[in-house]
């Protein structure tokens, strides 16, 4: 009986030293390679998903009638804020988008990885988004029937888990854009799948760039206190020592 025990008793001790170990050593493992974004041609983003930090950016689909221009440009930003990092999307048209340009739509991913920059924290077990919005920039008094959606989902485009949509719109006053509403994020989701549809409506109007933010923060994770831990190492030593008496 106390063999058994003393047995149990180890067994557990070791598992919870184990994760223990497991997770300050987390990001000690390489993670798979994968470029770091910079300030790019958006056709090179189509062919090639980029790293900012530890969220990777993956293209999936675009259209618009001069979504092929290969001057048009995008960068890839983190900010580190006191209220947890900012990552920063923004593409911008080679040429200010008017109403004779239609509707573009753009679809990519984003998802919390592993980075290997960064010494024994996997991200994927610390952070978690928080909340995202989008925006637009334009010039003078071009502020004029600018339209941006950015809807997002959490499993698939189009699919059943609809985090929420952030739309931006033009109040035909002049200015240099618009924010559009902050959605919260669920705890615990680890990739969106993000779509934008913009457009000008108004002939007197000029979209120059339209950016996506997203925020993050650090998850609150519980470890057993190191005096647990020896407690139930000295336990099971006592049971060790017992069952060497008898």
């Amino acid at each position: 009986m106390i063999t058994n025990i003393s047995r149990r008793l180890t067994t557990g001790a070791l598992a919870i030293a184990g994760s223990v170990a497991a997770f300050g050593f987390a990001g000690a493992a390489p993670a798979q390679a994968q470029a770091v974004c910079v300030a790019q041609l958006f056709d090179n983003f189509k062919a090639n998903p980029c790293r900012k930090g530890d969220k990777l950016f993956t293209h999936i689909n675009s259209s618009g009638s001069g979504i092929n221009d290969p001057f048009n440009f995008l960068t890839i930003t983190e900010t580190v804020l006191p209220l947890g990092d900012l990552h920063t999307f923004t593409f911008t048209p080679a040429t200010p988008l008017t109403s004779l340009g239609g509707v573009y739509v753009i679809d990519y991913t984003i998802e919390i990885v592993d980075d290997p920059d960064t010494l024994n924290v996997n991200e994927l077990l610390t952070k978690m988004f928080e909340a995202f919005s989008a925006g637009y920039t334009t010039t003078g008094q071009t502020d004029s029937g600018v339209s941006l959606s950015k809807t997002v989902w959490s499993d698939a485009f189009d699919g059943t888990s609809l985090v929420g949509t952030s739309e931006a719109k033009s109040l035909d006053i002049g200015g240099i854009g618009s924010p559009g509403q902050t959605v919260p994020i669920d705890p615990n989701i680890q990739k969106l799948y993000v779509r934008d549809t913009f457009s000008v409506s108004d002939e007197d109007g000029s979209l120059n760039s339209i950016t996506n933010d997203f925020r993050q923060i650090t998850k609150s994770i519980d470890i057993p206190e190191p005096s647990a831990i020896l407690g139930i190492l000295a336990v099971a030593g006592v049971g060790a020592f017992a069952r060497r008496k008898s």
